[in-house]
């Protein structure tokens, strides 16, 4: 089976990820390399950028999608908490 870009789907690291409540009123990231089983939770943006980069340098496949799933225990204020902060790191990235 094929993706929409005509990639093998066998060819694609997938890394799933959703935001959970941490227990203490903030969120965390949990993080599913489909390729592994390997799980971590991660409590800032820059832990699931490192983890994202860890499967990709640890694959042999030859793309990669991140996909976020779903996220029905957290609430709007953290999935809106994490969507800024993620975009605060990306313009950071950018920028330098």
């Amino acid at each position: 089976m094929e993706s929409e870009n005509n990639i093998p789907k066998e060819d694609i690291l997938i890394v799933e990820a959703e935001i959970v409540p941490n227990g203490l009123g903030s969120w965390m990231i949990r993080c599913v390399n489909t390729e592994t089983g390997e799980e971590r939770y991660c409590k800032t943006i820059e832990e699931y950028s490192a983890f994202l980069n860890e499967c990709v340098y640890t694959t042999s496949k030859e793309n990669f999608q991140a996909v976020w799933l779903e996220s029905p225990q957290a609430t709007p204020q953290m999935i809106a908490d994490v969507r800024a902060k993620l975009m605060a790191y990306y313009n950071q990235i950018e920028q330098t």
